[in-house]
């Protein structure tokens, strides 16, 4: 039987306008197994990045959990204190950060910044946390790490600094490592590097892993199983295979429809007209309904999210028979 490591169930986030909630993560629910990567994709501000930032306990001011749970482990995480997240983080889930010189402190050694991280979760002396923050540098692959372990974030390169943060955040051996966008600063090469690490680390170190990311050639790469997400909700979900199969959803169909392909020659990509709708100025009924092709007079309704087979689930009036 699978063993669920996470499991988030009808999440709302957003803000308060006076009297008035505006959710800006809107219903959103599914399961993370162990061992097993799942992929988070969508454009920008359909709220991926927001829902990471809420299973790590580090909503932005301003953003408040409206609705829903999440439990990591079994251990529901709603209302719980911050000296209980502070317990959470790093032991059991842990995140790469998008943009690694933002993440990283300019005015601290990259050893520095390791060995805090490893004794503010165990009580470890200060001379075997530094051993083993310089075991976790070179497992990641550094050359020359007891020499990076005394250097600042701006002396290493962007592909050197993203290894130092997974190395950072894999240091207390989490069973859940989020990857919010950890290729887009790198070139291609250093991007397929990463990917590649963080694979054979998840078998090592028999971890689940949520990749959240725009890029549908990594999801190929790297995922088991494949959210879509548009304006603050799921409206597709399945096995990577399915996915690319036979995607669901117009929006999901949009998406790998605008991909450049090699065996095709065209003078323009594809593109899905419009743009995504803001928090408070959401249609009513389907939320991608404005830009769809295929809209029709049900769409005014919202439709649910429903199973379609054993391997996906989509949010759409298309399949409201299946």
């Amino acid at each position: 039987m699978t063993e669920s490591v996470l499991q988030v169930k009808e999440l709302k986030l957003g803000i308060s306008n006076g009297k008035h909630k505006i959710p800006i993560v809107n219903g959103v629910s599914f399961n993370l197994n162990k061992g097993e990567t799942l992929g988070i994709v969508g454009e920008s501000g359909c709220g991926k990045s927001l829902t990471s930032l809420a299973l790590m306990g580090l909503l932005p001011p301003g953003i408040e959990w409206q609705d829903g749970d999440i439990k990591i482990t079994e251990q529901s995480m709603k209302g719980v204190s911050h000296r209980v997240w502070r317990s959470v983080r790093g032991q059991k889930v842990a995140m790469i950060f998008q943009e690694p010189m933002s993440s990283l402190n300019p005015v601290f050694t990259i050893g520095n910044q390791i060995v805090e991280m490893i004794q503010s979760h165990n009580k470890m002396p200060k001379e075997e946390a530094k051993q083993h923050a310089i075991h976790m540098l070179k497992t990641l692959g550094i050359p020359r790490a007891e020499a990076v372990f005394n250097e600042y974030p701006h002396q290493l390169s962007g592909g050197m600094r993203q290894r130092v943060m997974i190395a950072m955040a894999l240091s207390c051996n989490p069973d859940i490592l989020i990857a919010d966008e950890p290729t887009t600063a790198l070139d291609v090469t250093i991007q397929a590097q990463i990917l590649e690490l963080m694979k054979d680390l998840q078998q090592k170190m028999d971890m689940s892993i949520i990749l959240i990311t725009h890029d549908l050639g990594v999801v190929a790469e790297m995922c088991d199983r494949v959210i879509v997400m548009y304006a603050g909700e799921i409206v597709e979900q399945s096995t990577v295979v399915e996915l690319f199969d036979n995607p669901k959803h117009p929006y999901t169909k949009g998406l790998l429809a605008s991909l450049p392909k090699i065996e095709e020659r065209k003078e323009y990509l594809s593109s899905i007209k419009g743009v995504v709708p803001t928090a408070g100025n959401m249609p009513g009924g389907c939320r991608f309904a404005p830009r769809c092709t295929a809209r029709h007079e049900k769409c005014d309704v919202k439709p649910v999210l429903r199973n379609y087979n054993d391997q996906s689930m989509v949010q759409c009036w298309l399949y409201s028979d299946n």
